[in-house]
């Protein structure tokens, strides 16, 4: 059952409209505020402002516990917690600026000199490690009040993936919190253990540590997924290799686990590549060595923009074409997000190699056709489009209506002996006199 509290987000994006979304389902009253008037009106009248599976019908089920507002004095003053969800964006350097928080930040504190009962602030949005010191400050300052005292300060990050927020946020592996005191940690924590449908550890701790935790364990995780690449590309030199039987071997053991370890790709998207670039600024700010984060990020672009299209290169000499069709856009299924994709990366070496590029992905298209280098590309409104008298596709993305596709699929709309490129191995088709099918990490 919820508690007692009216929560207020800051920032109606595709973490803090799906946040508002679930608080509501599990039975709080939220009030969501943004500066975009559009997505105020559409959370109003029911509707979602973003793409993001279950999120329409969720805020459709529980309209009546949900108001949106462009006013920050309405979402301070008729809430007891505010979560702040809004953009951090990345620097040249890989730090984060917080300039979007702190706006925030300092209408929530100019607010606050008002109101009488202690309120709960809820930084969700990534900063890195001395922000939150910096943000305790200025909500001081803005306030006229005591942070522990008046109101309370806690970095709570989010580790959800697009396509699978809601599941994610109400069902976490872990929940992060860091706190300026008791009192504003044990608020948050109430909060959680009413939201979640599963019983993950709550850990509590000071700002510096939650900071770091949260921009290490994305870190870690690119190397996985960079490693289990690796091992896919000695794979696709070894008679017989198979990428899928080693990953699959390596997770076993619980010092690896199954987790992010299997061969693909690339990492890409709005919080792996830029998490990994800030683990490495901030270990240089402080005069520490960072070889392992930055020797990822160079092996992930090793991969999306020489490996994997240099392998394409080969299959297009092979069978003689210099055309394809790629099936996939995005990062991942899901979402409409193109953010540092694989999939874009690969486009674009191919185009800038001279190869004529058809490609169709269900929900990435728009975002596709405002990045450089992809101008020749010819986008299709479905895959049997974008198959049509190709003699080579790309799965580049695994979105489920391409794992319907068959056999007879291909056939029917590419024509005799096409080639099927999976990059993600999950059609499971078969090599014969009919079709070759090649997958990623796996010898051919």
């Amino acid at each position: 059952m919820p508690t007692k509290d009216v929560i207020s987000v800051f920032g109606l994006g595709k973490l803090g409209c799906t946040m508002l979304a679930c608080f509501a389902h599990k039975g709080w009253k939220v009030i969501g505020m943004d500066v975009l008037a559009s997505s105020v009106k559409k959370i109003n009248n029911a509707e979602s402002p973003i793409y993001e599976p279950g999120v329409d019908a969720m805020i459709k089920a529980n309209k009546e516990r949900i108001t949106a507002t462009t006013d920050p004095v309405k979402a301070v003053n008729e809430s007891t917690i505010s979560f702040i969800i809004v953009p951090t964006p990345s620097q040249e350097d890989g730090s984060f600026t917080t300039v979007y928080v702190n706006e925030v930040v300092a209408e929530i504190g100019s607010i606050l000199r008002a109101k009488k009962d202690f309120h709960t602030i809820v930084v969700t949005s990534t900063v890195l490690p001395g922000d939150m010191a910096h943000i305790k400050e200025f909500l001081e300052k803005t306030s006229g009040k005591k942070c522990g005292k008046d109101f309370g300060l806690c970095y709570n990050p989010d580790f959800i993936a697009l396509g699978s927020i809601i599941k994610n946020f109400l069902n976490p592996d872990m929940i992060l919190i860091g706190e300026s005191d008791k009192r504003a940690g044990e608020h948050l924590h109430s909060i959680h253990e009413a939201l979640v449908d599963n019983k993950p550890t709550i850990h509590r701790m000071n700002f510096h540590n939650a900071e770091l935790t949260k921009i290490a364990l994305n870190s870690y995780c690119t190397l996985k997924i960079t490693f289990a690449n690796t091992i896919a590309e000695i794979c696709e030199h070894l008679p017989g290799g198979d990428a899928d039987v080693v990953t699959k071997a390596l997770g076993a053991d619980t010092r690896v686990g199954q987790k992010y370890i299997k061969g693909g790709l690339s990492y890409g998207g709005p919080c792996f590549p830029r998490d990994n670039r800030a683990i490495a600024y901030s270990a240089k700010k402080f005069g520490c060595q960072t070889p392992l984060a930055e020797m990822t990020d160079k092996l992930n672009d090793y991969h999306r923009k020489e490996r994997i299209p240099n392998v394409i290169l080969g299959i297009l000499k092979k069978k003689n074409v210099k055309s394809i069709a790629v099936l996939g856009l995005t990062y991942k299924a899901d979402t409409t997000l193109v953010e540092e994709s694989a999939a874009i990366h690969v486009v674009r070496a191919l185009c800038a190699a001279g190869i004529k590029v058809k490609a169709y992905d269900p929900a990435g298209v728009p975002a596709a056709q405002k990045e450089k280098g992809l101008e020749s590309v010819k986008y299709c409104a479905s895959s049997e489009e974008c198959l049509k008298n190709e003699k080579v596709v790309f799965i580049a993305s695994p979105w489920p209506e391409f794992k319907k596709l068959s056999k007879a699929d291909f056939i029917k709309h590419m024509g005799t002996a096409p080639v099927v490129y999976d990059g993600w191995s999950m059609l499971g088709l078969k090599t014969d006199s009919e079709l070759e099918y090649l997958e990623i990490g796996k010898a051919f």
